[in-house]
Order: C-alpha cells, then structure tokens, then sequence
C-alpha cells in the first residue's frame, strides 16, 4: 500500500486561494481579523517598555565635558576631551590599523 494510496480527497489548499478573490487594501478577511485582536484600550500604545527614555540631560553634561581643555603631567595642553576622541580615531586606524575605525571613517567619507 502506497502513502498515496490513503489520500482521503481533502486538500491543504484554501478554496479562496483558488478563486482569484481580490479585496480592497485594509479590506482582506485576515487583515481585519488581525486588527480586532490587536487593539488596545484608548491611552494605551501596546509598547510594554512604555516612551523611549530620553537621554538629553546625559547628553548635555557629556557636551559639557567634551569642551574641557585636559593637560598632562607637565600642563602641557592635549586640546578638549572632543578633540582627543576624534584624534584617537584617527591614530587608532593608522597605527595600529583597525579596521572598525577606518570602516567609520570611510562610512563618514572622511577616506574621500
């Protein structure tokens, strides 16, 4: 006896499928079904981590820090904290050939 041999003549295949039935957009039997199980009380967005925090107090104090003039050991002046980062990119893909700075610097177009 063959597999094929116990079909029972049902199909997997969906009768709407074989009816080429076109719906309007947002009009479709699922679409519809997906909205009526998806929606939320009125006030509430569905996100369960809530707004995105905001960062922006961060961001002023690290401004702040960035324009600090910094010195070594000898009060010689090694230029702002902001200044040393964007060197030390620099340096970091020269000397000892990083290839995540140098794709950040090619990314930026700096390389042009």
């Amino acid at each position: 006896m063959d597999i094929h041999d116990k079909k029972d003549g049902s199909s997997t295949k969906n009768n709407e499928t074989d009816e080429d039935v076109e719906y309007a957009r947002g009009q479709h039997p699922n679409s519809l079904k997906a909205i009526k199980n998806h929606q939320y009380p009125k006030g509430f967005s569905g996100n369960i981590l809530g707004r995105k925090p905001n960062y922006e107090q961060l961001k002023q104090n690290l401004m702040k820090l960035g324009e600090e003039e910094t010195f070594d050991y000898h009060e010689k002046s090694k230029g702002t904290r902001k200044e040393q980062v964007l060197k030390r990119i620099w340096e970091d893909a020269i000397r000892t050939g990083d290839i995540k700075k140098i794709q950040l610097l090619a990314f930026l177009g700096c390389l042009d």
